[in-house]
C-alpha cells in the first residue's frame, strides 16, 4: 500500500550526507584552496632546497631524487655505454659522478627507448638538466590540460593537483606520461595521426598502453593504429641502432628482479596505487593479489570497450580509458597519478554544462586530494585506498556516459 504524501520519508541519510558534502565544493573554495596549495608547494620546495647539504636533501637523496637515474642513464648513453645502465655497479658510479655525495643506488629499469628519449639530459649540468626536464615536461602536461578545458582557471587547478607536486619533487616522468596517454586519447578525433604518434611513444611505459590497441581496433581508428605502430617501431629501431641489441638484453635481464622486488614488498607499496599493492599490504598472497588485480582490471577494460562502442563524448571516454589503465596495471607509483588529471579534468569540464549525480562533486574532491593522502594512510594503517578511489571515479564516469539524456544529446548534435 503506497504511503500518503505526508508520510514520505524523504532522502536517506546517505543522500543527505552526500548532498551536504557536495555543498562544500564551491567554485570560490576550489579557487582559493588551489592558490593556497600552489603557494604551499612553492614554499615547501624552496624550504626543501634550502635544507640541502652537500647536494643531498634531508632524506639523504639528491635534488630531484629519482631524476639522478635519468641523468646517469643519459650520461652512460652519451659515452656509448647505454647497456651499462642496467649494471648496478656502473650506474652507481655514474650517479656519484653526477652528485658526488650520493650514496643510495637508483636502478635503471626502463627500456632503451626511454634512454633515447632522455639522451640529451647529460649534456647539461645536473641541476640545469633537472630544471629543463621538469620545465619541458610540465609544459606538455599543461598542454594536455588545455585540450580538456580552455577555462581560464583550468591551469590553476592543474598546477594545484597534489600529484603534480609529488612528480616534480621526485624529478619523475608523470608529466610526460600524461601528455602521451592523455594527449593521444584526446586528439583521436581531431588529429588521429598525431594521436597515434603520441600513443606509439608511450612504449617507454608499456604497462600504460595495454588496453589501447583493443580500443583503437574495436572502434576502427586505423590511421591512429598505423601511426602508433610506426612511431613505436621507429623509436625501437632507433634505440637498437644507436645502443645495440645489448641494451635490450640488459633491459630484459632486469625485469625479473623488478617483478620480484614488487612481489616481495621491497618496493615502497605505500606509493603503489594498485589493487595488487593494497592486497599485499593486507597480507594477501602474491598470486591472489595479482589475480584479483587482473580480474578487476580486465572487467574495467571490458566496460571501457563497451562505453567506447556507444555514442558519447570523447573526453569522457578518454578519462574512462585512463582510469581503466590505472586499474589494470599492478605496477605504478604515486608520480604516475598525474594521469588522474585527465579523468578529473574531463569530469570537471562536464560539470560546467551538466550536473553530476549526488556525491559526484565530493568524489572529485577526494580524487583530487587522494595522491597526497595515499602514502600516509598506507604507511600508518596499511590500507591502500587509492584503488577504491579509482573504482569510484570509474563508476561515476561510466554512469555519466550511460545516461540516456547525454546519449540523446550527442546523437541529436551529430544529426544533419
Amino acid at each position: 500500500m503506497p504511503l500518503p504524501p505526508d508520510a514520505n520519508p524523504g532522502p536517506s541519510f546517505k543522500t543527505r550526507l552526500l548532498r551536504r558534502l557536495d555543498g562544500l565544493i564551491t567554485a570560490q573554495r576550489v579557487r582559493v584552496y588551489s592558490l593556497m596549495l600552489i603557494a604551499a608547494y612553492i614554499l615547501g620546495a624552496v624550504g626543501w632546497m634550502a635544507s640541502m647539504r652537500h647536494g643531498l636533501d634531508p632524506l639523504g637523496k639528491p635534488l630531484g631524487a629519482d631524476f639522478i637515474i635519468f641523468y646517469a642513464a643519459s650520461s652512460l648513453a652519451l659515452k656509448g655505454q647505454a647497456a651499462a645502465a642496467y649494471m648496478p655497479a656502473i650506474v652507481l658510479a655514474a650517479e656519484r659522478a653526477a652528485v658526488a655525495a650520493s650514496r643510495g643506488l637508483f636502478l635503471w629499469c626502463y627500456p632503451p627507448t626511454f634512454q633515447l628519449m632522455i639522451l640529451p639530459l647529460a649534456l647539461l649540468p645536473y641541476k640545469a638538466a633537472l630544471a629543463a626536464w621538469l620545465g619541458v615536461s610540465l609544459a606538455l602536461y599543461l598542454a594536455t590540460i588545455r585540450l580538456i578545458s580552455r577555462a581560464r582557471r583550468a591551469w590553476l587547478f592543474a598546477l594545484a593537483f597534489p600529484a603534480v607536486f609529488l612528480c616534480a619533487m621526485q624529478g619523475q616522468n608523470g608529466f610526460l606520461t600524461t601528455f602521451l596517454l592523455g594527449g593521444g586519447l584526446l586528439w583521436l578525433d581531431r588529429r588521429p595521426w598525431l594521436a597515434g604518434v603520441l600513443i606509439g611513444l608511450l612504449i617507454y611505459k608499456p604497462q600504460f598502453g595495454l588496453i589501447l590497441p583493443l580500443l583503437l581496433i574495436a572502434t576502427g581508428r586505423w590511421r591512429t593504429v598505423l601511426a602508433a605502430a610506426a612511431s613505436g617501431g621507429a623509436l625501437m629501431a632507433a634505440a637498437t641502432a644507436l645502443f645495440g641489441a645489448e641494451a635490450w638484453r640488459g633491459f630484459f635481464s632486469v625485469l625479473p628482479s623488478v617483478s620480484h622486488n614488487l612481489s616481495a614488498g621491497l618496493l615502497p607499496l605505500s606509493k603503489v596505487p594498485s589493487l595488487f599493492a593494497a592486497l599485499r599490504l593486507l597480507g594477501a598472497p602474491d598470486g591472489l593479489s595479482l589475480g584479483v588485480n587482473l580480474m578487476v582490471g580486465l572487467a574495467a577494460a571490458v566496460a571501457t570497450l563497451i562505453a567506447w562502442l556507444r555514442p558519447g563524448p570523447l573526453p569522457l571516454k578518454a578519462g574512462l580509458a585512463v582510469l581503466a589503465t590505472l586499474l589494470l596495471t599492478p605496477y605504478a607509483f604515486d608520480y604516475d597519478l598525474v594521469l588522474l588529471a585527465v579523468p578529473l579534468g574531463v569530469l570537471a569540464e562536464h560539470v560546467r554544462s551538466h550536473p553530476l549525480p549526488v556525491g559526484g562533486p565530493a568524489l572529485l574532491a577526494l580524487g583530487f586530494a587522494s595522491p597526497v593522502l595515499m602514502a600516509p594512510l598506507s604507511t600508518g594503517l596499511h590500507l591502500q585506498l587509492m584503488p577504491l578511489v579509482l573504482m569510484a571515479l570509474f563508476g561515476l564516469t561510466w554512469r555519466i556516459l550511460a545516461e540516456p539524456a547525454l546519449t540523446h544529446t550527442i546523437v541529436a548534435a551529430a544529426a544533419p
